[in-house]
């Protein structure tokens, strides 16, 4: 009963955005990563370091999303969510350094209620994903470095969706549990005008411990198999004068190897469920530049595309995945010790889904949909 779900966002439940600048860029800095988010981004980054750095920030987002089925629409829930992000890196030697964070790179939710006509598909998806993330870099060369990490990672997953026997009936999962992920990247500048970076990032299996609530099946324990892709990004940054860097990225995440996940609950018909995903692996595209005044004041702009992973016949609304465009910008300022960077992000995708397979009741979720996201990114960055 349960269906395939995710999270809004436009590249499965991926959520890209860990750093105010890097977000204005589109996040096309995996060749750049000179600041304490390199945790992320690009831990052979880190090496650029001259002192400890710490920063704090968050990524908020009000999502909009709006489906026409049957020819009447219906939104879902408008909220802001906010994610985090707090990372500390600093030099240990001339060739080493290190760093640690605190973020959310996957995740955010949704909830479409009882009244569509897809409720048997979905009513609500959210994840909750917190990683908790230790990097060590080491500068092999004058140009080229190594940087390797690994995270220990918490998820908490709801979801919820109609039953289809009698009105306003549900069944719902909750659920937490445990994985662990592991990064490896490189970095490589030849040149003071150019330099490359790769970064890759291990998938994660977890077994998530909960339970089934239902207003007419019996409630009880009950546990989910939940994973996150392997993930690839390589980039190349060019400074074409000073103060300015423009960079482009690609990135790529394995979807694909989301095929059919499980629900075990005793008290649900035949003790198991199916939860069908068969996604499709995908890109994300990102450009962007920056340029930083004499001054210390930094201006950024980008743009990123992500593509679709969910095939039609798979569509589910709690995910609401689309070929998406996101455009970026924003400002800050930095001074010896401290810098701000502030950035504002506006997605929009339109999508038409027919051929949806229907859930046990019937109900698919074919129609068109609209998504138009605004978000708000902030970070603070200290120098010691």
């Amino acid at each position: 009963m349960i269906g395939a779900t995710g999270l809004v966002f436009g590249a499965g439940y991926y959520l890209p955005n860990q750093d105010a600048l890097a977000t204005a860029k589109g996040n096309a800095v995996v060749a750049t990563a000179d600041s304490a988010a390199a945790v992320h981004y690009n831990p052979a980054g880190l090496t650029q370091l001259e002192r400890g750095e710490a920063q704090l920030g968050f990524y908020a987002i009000q999502l909009g999303n709006e489906a026409n089925v049957g020819g009447l629409s219906y939104k879902s829930e408008s909220e802001w969510q906010v994610a985090p992000h707090l990372y500390y890196a600093g030099p240990i030697n001339d060739d080493l350094a290190w760093g640690m964070g605190i973020n959310s790179p996957f995740g955010l939710g949704n909830e479409w209620g009882q009244a569509t006509p897809f409720r048997t598909v979905v009513t609500e998806a959210r994840l909750a994903h917190l990683a908790t993330t230790g990097a060590l870099a080491w500068q092999v060369t004058g140009e080229f470095s190594l940087g390797a990490s690994v995270s220990v990672n918490y998820q908490d997953l709801a979801l919820e969706q109609g039953i289809g026997i009698l009105p306003l009936d549900y069944l719902r999962f909750e659920g937490d549990g445990m994985s662990v992920s592991a990064g490896l990247g490189a970095r490589w500048q030849p040149h003071e005008q150019h330099a490359f970076g790769l970064m890759m990032s291990t998938a994660s299996s977890t077994s998530l411990s909960g339970k089934v609530i239902s207003n007419l099946l019996p409630s009880g324990p009950a546990k989910m198999d939940f994973m996150t892709p392997f993930r690839a990004a390589a980039g190349y940054s060019y400074r074409p004068a000073p103060g300015w860097n423009i960079e482009a990225n690609v990135e790529w995440l394995d979807w694909d190897s989301l095929n059919n996940l499980a629900l075990f609950a005793p008290t649900v018909p035949g003790g198991v469920m199916a939860v069908p995903f068969q996604w499709e692996s995908m890109f994300i595209y990102e450009i962007g530049a920056s340029y930083t005044t004499p001054g210390g004041w930094v201006f950024a702009a980008g743009y990123d595309y992500n593509s679709n992973a969910q095939p039609d016949t798979f569509y589910n609304p709690g995910v609401a995945d689309a070929d998406r465009h996101w455009l970026n910008a924003g400002m800050g300022q930095q001074r010896e010790d401290w810098e701000w960077f502030l950035t504002y992000q506006f997605g929009y995708s339109n999508r038409s889904v027919g051929g949806a397979l229907p859930s046990p009741a019937g109900q698919t979720a074919n129609g068109k949909y609209e998504a138009r996201h605004h978000a708000i990114v902030f970070s603070w960055q200290h120098r010691f």
